[in-house]
């Protein structure tokens, strides 16, 4: 009866160890996932600025192309205007 309830309490600190290393593990893993979603989170709102900026960026670039394109055509016109100009003469 002796070793029997000797295994039984040996049994049980096992169960308590047991218990305690899975509750350490789920402690450390969910610690984990909120570092880890908290970096996603992060990395998102970095990408949003970015992607605005991005944005941004190809915006400006347009209004240079279409200023650009302006200015050529201005060009254009103002040769054809001197050439027809130095034709009549």
């Amino acid at each position: 009866m002796y070793a029997v309830r000797a295994k039984v309490t040996e049994l049980e600190g096992k169960v308590a160890e047991l218990t305690g290393k899975v509750e350490y593990d789920q402690a450390a893993k969910e610690h984990a996932e909120a570092e880890l979603k908290a970096q996603v989170s992060s990395k998102d709102k970095d990408l949003a600025a970015k992607d605005v900026e991005i944005a941004e960026l190809k915006r400006r670039l347009q209004e240079q192309v279409d200023k650009s394109e302006s200015l050529e055509i201005d060009l254009e016109t103002e040769k054809a205007k001197a050439a027809s100009g130095q034709a009549e003469s």
